[in-house]
């Protein structure tokens, strides 16, 4: 019981007031981490407010000058800071020891002094969609990959050590970082360095060029993998294997073999397989300085909260639960003391941060995408069947037939050849077209509107009901009905959309 809990951490004090052992203080740092999983910290001060009468001289010393004071004020300032009333319960517990005339000169009497108000750290700010895009990184072109990686690493882990345990528990209970201002930066950098991945290679004119783009921020994700960041890793890679990206032929074929390899063993050291089975190997094997793939680990969080109860029985607290979670926590803010091992130019730092800061949807990436290669299957199904002389053209009336089927209609401009339309003509139709049909929610290749998205809670898949893994991107969602769905799981959702069946 919660009463029982409390006397246990109270008897690992000696009589001098200090933690008899190991074991005894882990106890008492982990009851005063965690019991707010199961308990609030107000009622867990207030059950302490009445005990308090019920001690003993010496207990009360020990609880007073130890505990209370130095163990869960001192250590865990940010718990009072985010509330009040548990700093009025223990101003309260000070005034009961006050009339007794048990008040010491301890500076740990005043709960005022042990509340200092921290700078809110703001290492990276979420892009505001009012702000101008950038359509050219500022920075990109004058670093090295070794330098790059180096400076997302900073960012990155600047990021990651704000974020507290109370962080880490608002997320698993509430499920979303709402309100949760150091997880949501950590996300947004994610999601920002992805989209720069992306911009950055569609932001090149010719295929020879965005290959080139493509094989830097493969160095960049090598270098990534060398300083054991595996969440900005996650971020690289992830941009590289978007499906507007991977959709580049042209480019793809222009990548050196070596290249190509190295992308495919990323992506299987990355790999959701085996619930990420390859990751976990290798970031238990890394020592000293590294960033886990936050992701990764707030599921495994997530699944501890709920697979564990809070309550064996009616009262009995699971200690068991809070114990994992314990564990698990306290071996992530222990990455925090770390020293990265390399050092960050303030400057450079505000560049790369100002080149992060790009703003667009996932239906304007996509139209850039086809327009840098609007390959399109339809297209070439059309020159195959209508054009009999391979000279590029077709007549117009064949492509009134065609365009006739087709959910958009629109003038064509005057074209090269009377009554003949060409290949490049169609093309250009059909971007145009494909591109309407995006805004307006429609999609060509499937009945449902999938598009690909980062989900900020857990979600489960529609087909297999499987969790959906990852920080980024980890699965596809339908605008239209909303349901959700792994990559590999997509083709086998029903083909008829529900909403729009039923309109």
């Amino acid at each position: 019981s919660l009463d029982e809990l409390i006397q246990r951490c109270l008897n690992c004090f000696d009589s001098e007031g200090k933690l008899s052992s190991p074991k005894g203080s882990q106890l008492v740092h982990m009851t005063l981490m965690m019991h707010s999983w199961v308990v609030p910290s107000q009622m867990f001060a207030h059950k302490l407010l009445t005990l308090y009468p019920q001690l003993s001289h010496s207990s009360k010393h020990t609880f007073l000058s130890r505990c209370a004071a130095r163990q869960w004020i001192s250590q865990f300032p940010a718990v009072f800071e985010a509330n009040t009333l548990l700093e009025q319960t223990i101003e309260d517990l000070w005034a009961l020891v006050r009339s007794e005339g048990e008040e010491t000169n301890s500076p740990f009497t005043d709960t005022s002094c042990l509340l200092p108000r921290s700078p809110h750290v703001n290492v990276y700010r979420a892009p505001s969609p009012s702000m101008k895009k950038r359509k050219v990184s500022l920075i990109f072109d004058h670093m090295e990959p070794d330098e790059m990686a180096e400076h997302l690493s900073y960012l990155e882990f600047k990021n990651f050590c704000s974020i507290s345990f109370l962080d880490y528990r608002s997320y698993v209970v509430q499920g979303s970082v709402r309100e949760n201002p150091a997880l949501e930066r950590s996300v947004m950098m994610c999601n920002g360095v992805s989209q720069w991945v992306q911009l950055m290679i569609l932001s090149r004119h010719t295929a020879q060029q965005r290959a080139q783009v493509f094989t830097k921020f493969i160095h960049v994700a090598q270098k990534l993998r060398a300083l054991q960041n595996f969440n900005t890793l996650m971020a690289v890679t992830g941009g590289l294997c978007h499906s507007s990206i991977s959709r580049l032929k042209d480019t793809f074929n222009l990548l050196p073999p070596d290249i190509t390899k190295a992308l495919s063993e990323l992506t299987e050291l990355l790999s959701s397989h085996s619930n990420y089975i390859n990751y976990r190997r290798v970031y238990n094997e890394c020592g000293g300085f590294k960033v886990p793939i936050l992701g990764v680990h707030l599921k495994d969080l997530i699944s501890l909260n709920e697979a564990l109860p809070d309550y064996i029985s009616e009262d009995k607290i699971n200690l068991s639960k809070l114990q994992h979670l314990y564990s698990n926590i306290s071996d992530l803010l222990a990455i925090h003391s770390c020293t990265p091992p390399f050092e960050a130019n303030k400057d450079l730092l505000h560049l790369l941060t100002l080149s992060l800061d790009l703003y667009y949807t996932e239906d304007e990436i996509y139209e850039l995408s086809y327009t840098k290669e609007p390959k399109n299957p339809k297209i070439q199904s059309i020159m195959k069947n209508y054009d009999q002389s391979q000279d590029g053209y077709i007549s117009l009336q064949d492509f009134e037939e065609i365009a006739a089927n087709f959910p958009f209609s629109f003038c064509i401009r005057k074209t090269d050849r009377d009554g003949q339309i060409s290949r490049e003509e169609i093309t250009s139709y059909f971007i145009r077209g494909m591109s309407i049909c995006a805004k307006l929610g429609y999609n060509f290749n499937d009945a449902h509107n999938f598009h690909e998205t980062t989900y900020k809670r857990p979600t489960f898949c529609y087909t297999c009901g499987g969790f959906l893994w990852g920080v980024i991107k980890q699965g596809y969602h339908c605008k239209d009905c909303g349901i959700n769905c792994h990559r590999h799981c997509r083709d086998q959702v029903g083909t008829e959309c529900s909403k729009k069946q039923k309109n």
